[in-house]
This record gives C-alpha cells, sequence and structure tokens, in this order.
C-alpha cells in the first residue's frame, strides 16, 4: 500500500521499474541508470570545455535565432513538415500535421491543463497501486514517455541532412547572392545545434526540483509544445448531426456497397492529427516527433477510463517529463543502437522499421514488454532472438504488401494493353478524341473537389474554379473566391 505523497512520486519515475536493468529489487543487472548519469557527466564536461561562456549566452543565442527567421516562419514550417513527412512517410499515411511557430501565449494554453507533478489520489485509486498489472501499465508508460522524449531530442540527425541545408539556403537566400544565402543559412543550423546542446547541458546541470519549479511558474517560457488529438468534423447548424450521417453511412453500405461522399468526407476529417508548436525550426521538429512516437504508444493506453487515468495521472506531468528528458535520449539512442547493430539489412528492406517495432512492443502485453526492454538495455543475446520475431513479422507484412501491390500493377498494365482486353471494342478508332466521363461533383468528397480546385488554379481555368467551388461547403467557398480574386485578371465581381 502506498502511504506517502512521495512513495506516490516515486512509483512514476524510472527507479524501481522492473524493465530497466538494476531497478528491480534483487535485480543482478548492471545499474543501468547510474551508467546513464556517468555519461551524462562526462557528456556535460565536454559540452562546458566545447562552449564555455556561449552556455551564460544561452538566451542571446536563442535571441539570434528568432531575429534570423523573422519573416520565413511560414516557409521553416513547410520545410519542417516537408522534412518530417520523407524521415516517416511509412507510418504518416492518414495524420494531418499541424506544425507552425506559436502565436504570443499559444504554447501557454496548449499546457494549461500538465499537471506539475502527480497528485495525491483518493483510497479507492490507490488502492488500484497494489495491482501488479496497474503497475505494470505504468512502468511501461513511463519508459515509452522516455522513448518518446529520447526520439525527440535527436534533432541534430534532421539538422544535419541535405534536404534541411538546402532548404534553409533556399529560405534564407531568397533576394541575396547564394554566397550570402549559404552564410545566413550555416549560421542558423549551427546556432540551432549550440542551443540544442547547451539545453541538453541544462537538462542535467539544473537540479530537478529547480527545473520543477521554474517550468510551473511561468509556462509562457516553454519553446515547443505538442498535442495529439482526433478530430471530427464540426456540425454547421444547417448540417445534419452526426449520428444521422453515422446512420445513413451504414445504410449507403448495407444497401448498395458504396459510401457517398458525405461519408467520403467524414473519413477524411476523422483522423489523428498532431498539432506542434516550436519557436524555431529544431523545436518544430522536436515536438512533430514526438507527436509522431506518442501517436504510437497510445496504443497501449488501456480502453478502461479509469485505469487508463491511472496511469496517465502516474506518468504525464512536468516531473516526469523533466526525468525522461534527462534519461530518454540515452534510452532511445540504446534502442537506435540495438536495432542499427542486429537489423541494419531489415532495415534497408523495411522503412520506418524502428518506429514499427516500438509499435508492437506497445502491442505485446505489459510484462512482456518490460522484460524485452530490460534484455535490450542489459545487451542480453536473447534480446536479438526476441526482436528478431517481431522484424520478421514485420518484414514478412511488407513483403507480401509488394507482391499484392506487383501483381495488382502487373494485372492492370495487361489489361489495358494486351489485344483481348474486354475494353478493347470499346475504344474509339484510332486519332478520335474520347469523350471525357460526365463526373457528378455532388458525389465527391470535399477533398477531392479541393484537389481539383488545386489543379484548375494551377491551369488557369478559372471558370472550372468558379464551377467546382459551388459543391464547396461555405467556409472553404469563400475561401476559393479570395483566391481567385489574388490571380490578376479576374473579374472583382461575383455572386
Amino acid at each position: 500500500m502506498i502511504k506517502t505523497f512521495s512513495d506516490l512520486i516515486n512509483e512514476a519515475t524510472l527507479k524501481g521499474n522492473v524493465g530497466i536493468p538494476g531497478e528491480g529489487g534483487d535485480d543482478k543487472g548492471k545499474k543501468y541508470l547510474s551508467d546513464v548519469e556517468t555519461r551524462a557527466a562526462q557528456r556535460n564536461r565536454e559540452l562546458a570545455t566545447r562552449y564555455g561562456r556561449e552556455i551564460g549566452n544561452f538566451m542571446g543565442l536563442v535571441g539570434r535565432v528568432r531575429t534570423m527567421q523573422a519573416g520565413h516562419e511560414k516557409d521553416l514550417a513547410k520545410l519542417a513538415e516537408d522534412v518530417i513527412r520523407g524521415l516517416y512517410e511509412d507510418i504518416l499515411d492518414g495524420v494531418t500535421l499541424d506544425i507552425k511557430f506559436p502565436d504570443p501565449n499559444e504554447i501557454k494554453k496548449m499546457m494549461k491543463d500538465v499537471q506539475e507533478k502527480p497528485e495525491p489520489m483518493e483510497m479507492p485509486k490507490l488502492k488500484q497501486l497494489e495491482d501488479e498489472g496497474i503497475i505494470s501499465e505504468i512502468q511501461r508508460r513511463k519508459i515509452a514517455n522516455n522513448i518518446v522524449q529520447g526520439e525527440a531530442k535527436n534533432v541534430k540527425k534532421v539538422l544535419a541532412m541535405e534536404e534541411t541545408m538546402s532548404g534553409f539556403i533556399e529560405i534564407f537566400g531568397k533576394g541575396k547572392d547564394r554566397k550570402e544565402g549559404q552564410k545566413i543559412a550555416q549560421e542558423y543550423k549551427d546556432t540551432l545545434i549550440k542551443i540544442t546542446d547547451i539545453a541538453g547541458f541544462f537538462d542535467w546541470d539544473i537540479p530537478m526540483e529547480v527545473q520543477l519549479e521554474m517550468w510551473s511558474r511561468d509556462k509562457s517560457g516553454f519553446s515547443g509544445s505538442v498535442k495529439v488529438e482526433w478530430e471530427t468534423p464540426k456540425k454547421d447548424e444547417e448540417e445534419e448531426s452526426a449520428d444521422d450521417l453515422a446512420k445513413r453511412i451504414l445504410d449507403d453500405l448495407e444497401n448498395t456497397d458504396e459510401i457517398s461522399g458525405e461519408a467520403k468526407d467524414l473519413f477524411d476529417q476523422t483522423g489523428p492529427t498532431i498539432h506542434a508548436l516550436g519557436t524555431d525550426f529544431s523545436m518544430l521538429i522536436h515536438e512533430t516527433v514526438k507527436g509522431i512516437y506518442e501517436l504510437i504508444s497510445a496504443s497501449a493506453i488501456p480502453d478502461d477510463e479509469e485505469t487508463a487515468e491511472t496511469i496517465i495521472t502516474n506518468t504525464d506531468s512536468f516531473a516526469d517529463e523533466i526525468e525522461d528528458l534527462r534519461y530518454g535520449p540515452e534510452i532511445a539512442a540504446d534502442l537506435r543502437d540495438f536495432m542499427n547493430k542486429n537489423f541494419s539489412v531489415e532495415s534497408q528492406k523495411v522503412k520506418n522499421l524502428r518506429e514499427k517495432v516500438f509499435g508492437k512492443m506497445m502491442l505485446m502485453p505489459a510484462p512482456d514488454m518490460l522484460k524485452l526492454m530490460y534484455l535490450i538495455l542489459n545487451q542480453d543475446s536473447l534480446a536479438k532472438r526476441k526482436v528478431k520475431e517481431i522484424v520478421d513479422e514485420i518484414v514478412d507484412a511488407e513483403e507480401e504488401y509488394q507482391r499484392q501491390l506487383a501483381d495488382y500493377n502487373l494485372q492492370s498494365k495487361e489489361a489495358g494493353e494486351e489485344p483481348g482486353d474486354e475494353t478493347q471494342g470499346e475504344n474509339p478508332e484510332p486519332g478520335v478524341a474520347e469523350e471525357p466521363e460526365e463526373v457528378d461533383y455532388s458525389k465527391l468528397a470535399q477533398r477531392e473537389i479541393q484537389s481539383m480546385i488545386d489543379q484548375a488554379l494551377d491551369d488557369g481555368d478559372f471558370d472550372k474554379v468558379r464551377e467546382l467551388s459551388t459543391y464547396l461547403k461555405e467556409s472553404k467557398r469563400q475561401e476559393v473566391f479570395e483566391t481567385l480574386h489574388a490571380h490578376e485578371g479576374y473579374p472583382s465581381n461575383r455572386k
């Protein structure tokens, strides 16, 4: 039975977590957390030597970056999304990314509901923590949160990418000669790396209780924040209720095996959205990657609302995040090293293999996941055999998908080229233009209509744009009108 508030807080720390070598009571494994602390101390000594007085000028470096990026925020946010989608393309299908620089107080508002530390819980919930299943879930989420933070802090990998530097040169070189653009881009990148390194130095140099006081006192001082939401369409007054629409969708499927345009809209607009805010490019990357891994780890949260609340209350506070920022980068790095060492060939076959393995681990029963993390961090030879089972399952699924895709493409090609094709007789005579099939725009999803409008705008076919806009909702229609008026030569009067 947990008797004190301090015991309750300790329940959510890595100390005593059976997934961490050396923390399982009579565990004879290496003292993993002590090893991490030794590594951190050595790294901080190196950073102190490398940056010297620049550490004390941390806010000056932050100010320099913000001055350099002023006026380029939208372009930098777009570059961040492009880079992220390139890195995580195989796991972001259907995920909306909302990446942007924040308005004043926007980060503070996003973080207003984050608790400083676990609050004393009611007696019935305290009794729940005697349940080994609940404790395992708490310990599993604690390790997952460390991996989330560790992957998010690995931003220097993104800053070092050729695509990132090319993007910086293009953004900062507008209106300047190439050499000047390269010089500004290089300074921006180098300053971001300094800020990232020094922030990591502070994570270990500033005592945790002092950090907690600083974080709790002024949330407006944060440099970034992320929120993952499952969004559903907002109901306009003139539209049918979501329940009525859902019923009609089911009727469509039952009676016709086809989904109406409204149903497509619903599916298009319902899905995960990662809202990432950052005050500079590296924070945009940090928060977006954090959101991606949070989305993956969310699969481990139990469906039972009360159980989920107990787990999250014990793992998702400022106090937890401070500890996660310390140990998380090392745990994530050791997991990366393990994958790179043992499964480099498979990583070439399957994009985002490491993220997919992490996702599979989140679906394991909590005790099994904790045992596997212990083996990995303890560098046990059994870990490779256990993870290979997961990797083989992922590789087999990928190869089966590729086989099906190849078969489909082959069948499509043969159907269009072979003389005996069923559609051969329907084709017009050579040299005679085929009449385009008439499209019923009212049955298309809003996203499809918007895509056609974008293409018509690119083609300069403004009459087509105006025709298509009549099938959009009123709010979107107004946006299209504004876009039309921005094009020179388009009539200013509109109905």
